[in-house]
């Protein structure tokens, strides 16, 4: 049989035949580092394939795959061990039939498998629905094997473990790694947690991050954190009293846009070390000016990573001898039923399929020549924290948990990056232009035929590239002019650059440079590349023969997907519309974009931009934009830092996952506005855009933004573009506002839950809102929610007349509908008592079509209010009052008379699904109500569930 490599990287079955290497029976009897090495020799002097290697071991358990795996890349040298671990990334686990062992029936006769403290969990298969618990306590009580309910059990200790401490996960591992660190590598353990733009929410603790110098928009709100940094430096001497710093030498020249020239001529500027990078801006005296205003406006702001970096530059890096394999780390890691289990759901269609996708994308990418150092300490523990949160993404039945994990995930995947430093400026150059020839092929053969000159350069943010290409353009045309394209796709961020400009207050406004958005982050009306690609066009009709090229400068942070009518995406639509105007040299354009809002697709890591350049290939007039846009990215110097280093391995190996995920994040947008949230007109919010996954909300009368902060399960951010659904607070419509609030919007940024958390987390807000009632397709009335009970009981009732034969949408979700009202009232209810019956009512029934993040908030809430403030003392005469208010305000479907058994049987079902460390602070409180011995059956099971927390 031919020796012929496998390059694909979904390869599941891998042909085998003999002859085998050298000692491969004895290394499969008895595998050591001793059989490992016999086999080693033989890929490490070339004479077996390392491709042929890997599809054997494929052919193995997940467990003897992994353990034989390390072992031999344990013994490989350099080229042959990144060789190995190559061909083993191209290869899937084949996982053979193994016999089931089956489980003895318990003594009390319950089914195998059955366990109340994992029966109201999502386990869900991928593309399969809810796991079957019985089939799963069937299979081999094996801790190493992901499918198996000792591994799962494993896992969920784990969860609760983190999820009951005190402390952020990220704090912690900045403290584990710290342990570790060697001299120079200090600044890499404390951007741990920096990464993801912060929560708004307080408090945030166990699956979470945290860092002290972390904003929530780094480019507008790094004040604090920049005093901190600069406090830091002083100590060095290298800063002054009233220095500033910035983020290049260049940005001198880019302050000329926008300052009078004498006041230009008052400042300086010089670089903090060497001559690029981070630099102090002096001269800053005239106080009539917002320099803060200014400095954002072009993008000067600081790379963070580069002032952790020159915190450390004191400090002589020093590469230590340790005994640590990263190599075999990360075989083992690749090789673990864990990842395979990973690999299944990425080919699934739950929700988490393309953030499985993009994980194991990444972590396959540090296979490559550009992976990990391999005998350092620091990246070998980041690679074992990525076991544990793999463990816990493929796992962890709560998808919320799971998306926090992947973020979690980003920073460890940033440390061994980090450490290495193996990405070069070339190779972020080579990387966007395969990017940007897949997503726009229209123009590939003009690049490849060397008529369009293509060139890419990282910048320090989303702003940087937009002020850098409105410089360029200007400058070339001695004197800034520049018009918008339209007022209604613009980011409102520019305003102040762009409205200076257009307003003529530094410049007048001309027809041949314009700024325009290829998506909308405030999306009310849909952009179309038809009219943009026409207007251009038009423009150039005016342009005489020694003007300067047409300047198109493009925001594309947000790029959607394929179009189904036309094939092709946004963005080759309008550059298929350009591309022989550019390739002439009639038209220049300047692609920007924002890394903060893709550096990690989706988990808001805040790093970085980029500006693409198109022109005519030695075009004499192009020459100097294409000079100018290089100058620019050398004196920034980012490709060789750590922010680099993350943004280059992200966009190498995750660029096929941005779309997939903005499609998934997209669909649930698509839901919230058709079925949880809809609106009829732009003062209530935005319609749903193609392929955008944002949304504007608004209420009449400004109650909006305080109710979304109540919002317990939804994130509260200040930018866009993460795992999870969140919100953003106080955004201008497309045509501006008052400085009333109530004029303002707030911004919903769906994420990657299932549709019916979207039921969950939007439903009753949106309905109630819009004064609409569950069935009705039109508002009855506007309603003020100062009062939401009464309105919540008026929906619930309107909710139970509609039948499921009368709307199918209501049938799938009617039982996450419940618990959406439900939450808004634990969230609103002005007397806390008054929403004891309504949960109650909820929990009386089933649950199990209602996510476990929800039911577990709801749980939480019933029993610490049961605990604390509803009820005096737990007798049959107070369950059974509980219950007939409960059926009087909220229809509970089966219940004809009131019955303390139903508020027991409602009690138990809401422990049950609560983890133990989180009912513990409520168990005694709780035992002390019941009444001791001889009670009913639901009555013994709630004591039981109290007596296994107050253990834990």
């Amino acid at each position: 049989m031919s020796d012929v490599p496998i390059t694909k990287r979904d390869v599941s079955v891998a042909s085998v035949s003999t002859p085998t290497p050298p000692g491969w029976q004895k290394f499969t009897e008895k595998p050591d580092s001793t059989t490992a090495n016999v086999v080693a020799r033989a890929l490490q002097d070339r004479t077996f394939s390392a491709q042929r290697m890997a599809g054997m071991l494929a052919q193995r358990s997940a467990q003897e795959r992994s353990t034989m795996s390390r072992l031999i890349v344990t013994q490989l040298r350099s080229n042959a061990a990144l060789d190995f671990l190559q061909a083993t990334a191209g290869v899937r686990l084949v996982k053979p039939k193994t016999p089931q062992k089956q489980v003895p029936r318990p003594e009390d006769g319950r089914a195998p498998g059955r366990d109340e403290s994992l029966e109201a969990l999502d386990l869900a298969a991928p593309g399969k629905g809810a796991v079957d618990l019985v089939a799963l306590a069937k299979r081999i009580d094996d801790e190493d094997d992901a499918s198996s309910m000792a591994y799962l059990t494993k896992v969920l200790a784990d969860v609760n473990s983190i999820s009951s401490g005190k402390t952020p996960y990220s704090q912690e591992r900045r403290t584990a790694l710290g342990k570790v660190a060697v001299a120079g590598q200090a600044h890499i353990v404390e951007q741990v947690g920096f990464r993801t733009a912060s929560s708004k929410r307080e408090g945030q603790v166990g699956l979470s991050t945290q860092n002290d110098l972390v904003s929530s928009y780094w480019r507008t709100s790094f004040g604090e954190a920049l005093q901190i940094f600069a406090e830091k430096l002083q100590a060095g001497g290298r800063l002054k009293e009233g220095d500033i710093l910035v983020n290049s030498p260049r940005v001198l020249r880019k302050l000329g846009m926008v300052l009078d020239p004498k006041v230009l001529a008052k400042l300086e500027i010089q670089p903090l070390k060497g001559e690029t990078g981070i630099s102090v801006l002096r001269g800053v005296s005239d106080p009539s000016l917002d320099w803060k205003e200014i400095l954002e406006g072009i993008g000067a702001t600081p790379s963070a990573y580069q002032l952790y970096e020159l915190m450390d530059a004191e400090t002589p890096p020093l590469r230590p001898k340790s005994q640590v394999d990263a190599y075999a780390d990360l075989a083992r890691l690749i090789t673990s039923s864990a990842f395979s289990r990973l690999q299944d759901i990425a080919r699934g269609r739950g929700e988490l399929a393309p953030v499985c996708a993009m994980v194991e994308h990444l972590l396959l990418g540090l296979t490559d020549k550009f992976g990990p150092e391999r005998s350092d300490a620091l990246t070998a523990d980041a690679l074992r924290s990525l076991s544990r949160l793999l463990d816990i993404v493929v796992e962890d039945p709560n998808p919320s948990s799971a998306l926090r994990a992947v973020d979690l995930m980003m920073d460890e995947i940033a440390v061994v990056l980090a450490v290495a430093k193996n990405y070069k400026r070339t190779d972020y150059w080579k990387t966007m232009r395969d990017v940007l020839l897949k997503r726009a092929p229209s123009i590939a053969p003009y690049v490849v035929g060397k008529q369009i000159e293509l060139s890419s350069h990282l910048m320090s943010s989303g702003m940087d590239a937009l002020g850098t290409a409105l410089y360029i353009a200007l400058s070339a045309r001695s004197g800034g002019q520049v018009s918008r394209a339209t007022e209604k796709v613009d980011y409102f961020e520019t305003g102040m650059l762009l409205g200076k400009l257009k307003k003529g207050e530094t410049a007048k406004p001309r027809k041949d440079v314009v700024v325009a958005a290829l998506n909308p982050s405030t999306p009310f009306e849909p952009p179309s590349t038809k009219n943009l690609v026409e207007g251009v066009l038009e423009g150039l009709k005016a342009r005489k023969p020694d003007d300067p090229p047409f300047a198109l400068i493009l925001d594309t942070t947000v790029e959607d997907g394929l179009d189904p009518s036309t094939g092709r995406t946004r963005l080759d639509e309008v550059l298929n519309g350009l591309k022989g105007a550019i390739a002439d040299g009639s038209l220049e354009v300047f692609l920007c974009k924002s890394f903060q809002k893709y550096a990690s697709l989706g988990t808001g890591k805040v790093a970085a931009g980029d500006l693409t350049v198109l022109s005519k290939q030695g075009g004499h007039a192009s020459q100097y934009t294409q000079a100018e846009a290089r100058l620019q990215e050398l004196d920034l110097d980012l490709a060789r830092h750590d922010e680099g280093q993350l943004v280059i391995h992200m966009l190498k190996h995750g660029n096929q996952d941005e779309q997939a995920l903005m499609r998934s994040a997209a669909g649930n947008a698509e839901f919230v506005n058709t079925f949880c949230w809809p609106v009829t007109h732009t003062d209530l919010g935005s319609p749903y855009v193609d392929g955008i996954p944002l949304l504007l909300r608004s209420k009449p009368g400004g109650e909006i933004a305080a109710l979304f902060q109540k919002l317990a399960l939804v994130d509260w951010r200040g930018s866009f573009s993460f795992l999870r659904t969140s919100f953003v607070d106080l955004i201008p419509g497309p045509w501006g506002a008052t400085d009333q609030q109530a004029d303002w919007y707030t911004r919903i940024n769906t994420g990657h839950e299932s549709k019916q958390t979207m039921v969950e987390y939007f439903y009753a807000f949106g309905h109630l809102a819009t004064g609409r009632l569950p069935g009705a397709k039109e508002p009855t009335a506007q309603v003020s929610l100062s009062q939401p009970m009464m309105t919540v009981k008026e929906h619930w009732k309107a909710l139970g007349g509609v039948k499921d034969e009368a709307d199918a949408d209501i049938a799938r979700y009617r039982d996450s509908i419940m618990a959406s009202y439900c939450a808004f009232a634990c969230q609103n209810a002005l007397y806390k008592p008054d929403v004891t019956p309504m949960l109650i009512a909820f929990f009386a029934r089933p649950t199990t079509g209602v996510s476990i993040e929800t039911r577990r908030y709801l749980a939480g809430e019933l029993i610490s209010r049961t605990n604390l403030t509803a009820v005096k003392a737990l007798d049959d005469v107070t369950l059974t009052d509980l219950c007939k208010q409960a059926m009087a305000d909220f229809e509970i479907p089966g219940m004809d008379e009131p019955d303390a058994t139903v508020t027991l049987a409602a009690l138990c079902r809401a422990a049950e699904v609560l983890p133990d460390w989180s009912m513990k602070p409520f168990a005694q409180g709780l035992k002390d109500k019941l009444k001791p011995g001889g009670g009913s059956k639901e009555e013994q099971r709630l004591l039981d569930l109290i007596e296994r927390a107050l253990k834990a």
